[in-house]
C-alpha cells in the first residue's frame, strides 16, 4: 500500500476533534441556585450548548469520515503482488536497419524464447523474422519513442530498449520507462556523406564532427579524416547577394558582416547594392519582398509577418549598432552564417551522448496504473459520501 501524496495523511489527526468534543459535551453542569421553578425536569443539570456528540455510533461515524477523507486526498494506491500478474518481457527496437543488424543476435534469441519484439513506432509493429528489416519511414525522435513506451503496461513489463546513441534523444528533459528496464545502445560509426558548398581556391565548406563550419584543405582538397563529403555540392559557384537598405549605416554594417564571412571562410560572394537582371541567391533588405523566389534566402530587417515562407527570415530589428544587440556584440557574421547553413542544409549529423548522460535520460516510472488508481479513488469517494449521509441521518435523528 502506497500514497501518492503521503504528507496529506497528517490530516487523519483530525479524528481527535470529534473525540475531544465528545468528552467536552459529556461534562456535568453546575447547580443553578436561581432555577427554583417546580416544572423543570432537571433542576441541577445545565444544557450543553453547541454540537452534542455523546452518541458512540455517531462518534465512530465521524472519525471514519475524517479517516476516509484523509485517504482520499492522499491518493491511496494498493500494491499488487508480483505473483498475481505475470511479468512480460518486451524488446523495443528503434526503426533502423543499423540498430537491428547490430543487435541481431539478441533479437533472434528473444524471438526463440517467445518474447515480444516490436519496432518503436506508433503502431508497435512486431518484428517476426530476420527477413523483416525495419525501415524508418519517418524521422525517429524522443517524443515518438515516449509514445511507443506509453503503449506498454508499466507494472507488468520488463522492457529491453535498443536505440541509436544520438543527442537528438536529449530533446526532451526525460524519457519515462517502466521500473524493469534495460538499455542497449549503439553508436553509428559509419560516416554519412556530408553536404557542402564550394568556396574560393577550390575549398569546400561543410560542418565538421564538432558541429562547426570548416573548409577542406586548400592544397589537398580533402576533408577532416573520418569525414566523407557528398558526391555533389549543395550549391556550386558564386553566391549572388543583393543589399537593399534605405539606411546607409545599416547597409554598411551588413556588408562588413558579409566581408567577415568571406575573409574567414573564403565564401565566394558577389555583392550588389542595386538590383540587376541576374537571379540572386541571397537578398538582405529592410522591406518585405513583393515577389519571392523559392530558392532565394531573404533576410528582412523588419517586424515579422505571419505567416511567411521558410526562406524569409525577419530580424525584428534594424541591423545597426544603435538598434541591434547582434551588431553590438559582434554576432552578426555568425548569425548570417547560420542562416546560410540552414538554407543549404549543411547542418551536422547528430552527435552521440556520453554513457552516463544517456542513462540519466531514462527515468523509471513510480506511478501506478491510472485505471487502478482511478477505480480505488472512486471507491473511497463512494464510501466517503455514504458515511457522510449516514452521519447526517443519525445526527438529525438523535438531534445531536
Amino acid at each position: 500500500m502506497e500514497f501518492v501524496e503521503p504528507y496529506l495523511l497528517w490530516g487523519s489527526l483530525a479524528v481527535a476533534i470529534p473525540i475531544v468534543i465528545h468528552f467536552w459535551h459529556q461534562k456535568q453542569g453546575k447547580p443553578l441556585p436561581w432555577a427554583a421553578t417546580q416544572w423543570l425536569t432537571e433542576k441541577d443539570q445545565q444544557q450543553s450548548r453547541g454540537l452534542r456528540i455523546d452518541n458512540i455510533p455517531l462518534l465512530i461515524l465521524r472519525c471514519l469520515l475524517l479517516l476516509v477523507l484523509a485517504l482520499l486526498v492522499s491518493q491511496l494506491v494498493l500494491n499488487k503482488s508480483d505473483q498475481t500478474e505475470a511479468i512480460k518481457t518486451v524488446h523495443l527496437v528503434q526503426p533502423s536497419a543499423f540498430v537491428t543488424d547490430n543487435f541481431r543476435f539478441e533479437l533472434d534469441e528473444a524471438a526463440k524464447k517467445g518474447e515480444a519484439v516490436y519496432l518503436a513506432n506508433n503502431e508497435l509493429t512486431p518484428i517476426a523474422s530476420q527477413s523483416n528489416q525495419p525501415v524508418a519511414t519517418t524521422p525517429f525522435n524522443a517524443l515518438l519513442l515516449q509514445t511507443a513506451i506509453n503503449e506498454l503496461p508499466t507494472e507488468t513489463t520488463n522492457l529491453h530498449l535498443y536505440v541509436l546513441n544520438s543527442e537528438s534523444l536529449a530533446d526532451v528533459p526525460a524519457i519515462t520507462v517502466p521500473q524493469r528496464f534495460h538499455l542497449h545502445s549503439v553508436i553509428d560509426s559509419t560516416s554519412q556523406p556530408r553536404p557542402y558548398l564550394t568556396a574560393k581556391d577550390g575549398k569546400k565548406l561543410f560542418i565538421n564532427q564538432a558541429g562547426k563550419l570548416t573548409a577542406t584543405n586548400a592544397i589537398s582538397g580533402l576533408a577532416t579524416p573520418g569525414v566523407k563529403l557528398a558526391s555533389a555540392p549543395s550549391y556550386e559557384g558564386t553566391l549572388h547577394v543583393l543589399l537593399q537598405y534605405a539606411n546607409a549605416p545599416e547597409r554598411q554594417t551588413v556588408r562588413a558582416a558579409l566581408q567577415a564571412l568571406m575573409d574567414v571562410y573564403a565564401l565566394d560572394l558577389t555583392i550588389d547594392e542595386k538590383p540587376t537582371r541576374r537571379a540572386y541567391d541571397w537578398v538582405l533588405t529592410d522591406k518585405p519582398p513583393a515577389r519571392l523566389t523559392p530558392k532565394t534566402l531573404y533576410i528582412v530587417s523588419a517586424n515579422e509577418q505571419v505567416p511567411h515562407p521558410a526562406n524569409v527570415i525577419y530580424t525584428n530589428e534594424h541591423l545597426t549598432p544603435q538598434t541591434s544587440d547582434r551588431v553590438v556584440n559582434g554576432q552578426l557574421p555568425e548569425w548570417l552564417g547560420q542562416q546560410l547553413i540552414q538554407q543549404y542544409e549543411l547542418n551536422a549529423q547528430p552527435h552521440s551522448l556520453s554513457k552516463q548522460a544517456l542513462a540519466n535520460l531514462f527515468v523509471p516510472s513510480t506511478k501506478r496504473s491510472t485505471s487502478q488508481q482511478a477505480s480505488l479513488q472512486s471507491i473511497l469517494l463512494l464510501l466517503f459520501v455514504s458515511l457522510l449521509l449516514a452521519e447526517r441521518w443519525l445526527a438529525l435523528t438523535k438531534n445531536a
